[in-house]
């Protein structure tokens, strides 16, 4: 999560959609809510958030959902914010995921748990089990209605990244951060398991317009909004 009341933005970072990039080439523009004291007093602590504090002073989760930050603001301030997030294919996702939990360097806390799976198939069907994994849950509310007002795609950073720019009124240049090799997905699957991702991820293709061979690049209607600078 990033936000800027000043610039009137919160981003939704939703987890291995080049969020780090984007998160890292706005963070100059964000609140700055680290030095209030209890923020300060929390860190100390290792607690890395804080949902008690005055609303222009709260400190979010780096992935907190849309639905969470609208519970936490008032509803004229949430609803004055342009929020923006971007997605992935769900199927390039989790080999994303896959890689990202495996790399040598990565201190993540289900790297050990990663790395005992014999196969990216024993990985893709531990996390259907879990059921954690899911883009359309960050950005909508419990009735599944979106609550951003502009969806971005990985497969189109770029441009994506130049319209909300352009939602915000501000003028950065896209940086890199987290970025891995390139890889076709498609290679990483047989029919049966690309099958039982899109059963699992059935919500955010619908939502998003997402297929297997498309790679990402249908184009989901956004509202209007968000192809407009902000006034």
């Amino acid at each position: 999560m990033l936000i800027s009341h000043r610039h009137k933005f919160a981003f939704i970072h939703v987890p291995k959609t080049a969020g780090s990039s984007v998160a890292f080439s706005l963070w100059r523009l964000r609140d700055q809510v680290d030095d209030y004291w209890a923020n300060r007093w929390l860190a100390r602590a290792g607690v890395r958030y804080n949902h008690l504090a005055p609303w222009p002073l709260k400190k979010f989760r780096t992935h907190t959902s849309a639905d969470m930050l609208r519970r936490q603001l008032p509803a004229d301030v949430f609803a004055g914010l342009f929020k923006f997030s971007f997605v992935r294919n769900p199927w390039d996702l989790m080999v994303s995921y896959w890689h990202y939990l495996r790399r040598p360097a990565r201190q993540h806390h289900r790297r050990r748990l990663a790395e005992r799976l014999p196969s990216f198939d024993a990985y893709v069907r531990y996390e259907i089990r879990r059921g954690k994994i899911s883009q359309s849950r960050m950005l909508t509310d419990r009735q599944g209605r979106l609550l951003v007002d502009f969806v971005g795609r990985f497969e189109t950073l770029e441009t994506d990244f130049v319209r909300v720019c352009r939602g915000i009124g501000v003028d950065v240049e896209l940086m890199q951060a987290n970025r891995g090799e390139p890889r076709d997905y498609r290679d990483f699957y047989t029919p049966e398991l690309a099958d039982l991702v899109a059963e699992y991820f059935a919500a955010d293709i619908e939502l998003f317009g997402y297929a297997f061979e498309n790679g990402g690049r249908q184009t989901a209607a956004v509202p209007a909004r968000a192809l407009q600078p902000a006034g």
